[in-house]
C-alpha cells in the first residue's frame, strides 16, 4: 500500500533562489570531479515528470502493508514510461503498516491512517536532464517513508491516499544526496472488478499488488563542499 511525510512546498521565492543556486553551482559542481549538479525540481514547473508506482504484494499474506512487499516507481510523461528517473527495490521493514489514527463510524465510513517505513532500493537518473553534466546518475535509496489514509465505506476500503519521502545518494558523486517527496493515489489493486491498466511498472515480485498515480513530486539534490573548497573559502574570507 503506498502511503507521509508530506513536506510543504517552498515559496516561489524560495524555489527561484534554490534553483538559480543549482545552475550558479554547475561549475563548481564540475570542477569537484563529478557529474551531479545541485538544484530545485518540481512538477508544478514542468522540470520534473510526475510517475506511477506499483506495489508487489510479496508477503505473507498476499494483501497491503505486509513486510516485504516491494515498489517500483518510474517517471511518466503521459507517453513513456521510465524515461526520466526511475527508483525501485524498497521493501517494508518488519514492523509492517503501523496504524496511527482512525475514525469510522457505526454504518463503516470513515478513514485508518498508516505510516510504513521501506528499507533498501536503488534509485536512477536520465543524464539528458539538468541535474547532470549528460551522465546517468546511479544511487541507493537510504530513507524511504510512506503515509497513507485508507478511506471506507460500508466498512470497505474504497480509496488510498499517500504521501511520499525518500533520500538517496549518488554511486558517482561522493557527498551528493537527494531528497524527493511526493503525493499517491491508488488507481487499481489485484483483486479489482476493472482490468489492470497498462503502462505502469510490472511487480517486482508475488504475482499481484497496487498501481499508484504520483502527482506533485519536488526532487532536491545537495552536494557537501569538499575540504579543499571549504579552506579555501575560509581564506578569501580574511581579504574581505
Amino acid at each position: 500500500m503506498v502511503r507521509v511525510k508530506l513536506l510543504s512546498l517552498f515559496p516561489v521565492f524560495a524555489f527561484v533562489f534554490v534553483a538559480a543556486l543549482g545552475v550558479c553551482s554547475a561549475a563548481a559542481v564540475f570542477a569537484q570531479g563529478h557529474p551531479c549538479v545541485e538544484g530545485f525540481w518540481t512538477t508544478s514547473d514542468g522540470s520534473l515528470s510526475s510517475g506511477r508506482i506499483s506495489e508487489a504484494w510479496c508477503g505473507d499474506p498476499q494483501q497491503p502493508g505486509v513486510p516485504g512487499n516491494m515498489l517500483n516507481a518510474m517517471s511518466w510523461d503521459g507517453a513513456v514510461l521510465g524515461a526520466q528517473w526511475r527508483v525501485w527495490g524498497m521493501a517494508i521493514d518488519g514492523s509492517g503498516a503501523v496504524e496511527t489514527g482512525r475514525s469510522i463510524d457505526a454504518t463503516g465510513f470513515g478513514w485508518i491512517d498508516y505510516v510504513t517505513n521501506y528499507e533498501g532500493g536503488e534509485l536512477w537518473l536520465a543524464g539528458g536532464h539538468t541535474w547532470s553534466d549528460g551522465t546517468d546518475l546511479t544511487g541507493l535509496v537510504t530513507l524511504c517513508s510512506v503515509g497513507a489514509r485508507v478511506t471506507y465505506f460500508n466498512f470497505a476500503p474504497v480509496a488510498v491516499a499517500s504521501n511520499i519521502s525518500l533520500m538517496g545518494h549518488f554511486d558517482q558523486c561522493g557527498g551528493c544526496t537527494i531528497e524527493i517527496v511526493a503525493n499517491s493515489m491508488r488507481v487499481w489493486a489485484t483483486g479489482s472488478s476493472d482490468p489492470m491498466p497498462a503502462d505502469f511498472p510490472t511487480f517486482l515480485c508475488g504475482s499481484g499488488g497496487e498501481l499508484h498515480d504520483s502527482c506533485c513530486l519536488t526532487a532536491q539534490i545537495s552536494c557537501v563542499v569538499g575540504a579543499d573548497e571549504a579552506a579555501w573559502g575560509a581564506i578569501k574570507s580574511l581579504y574581505r
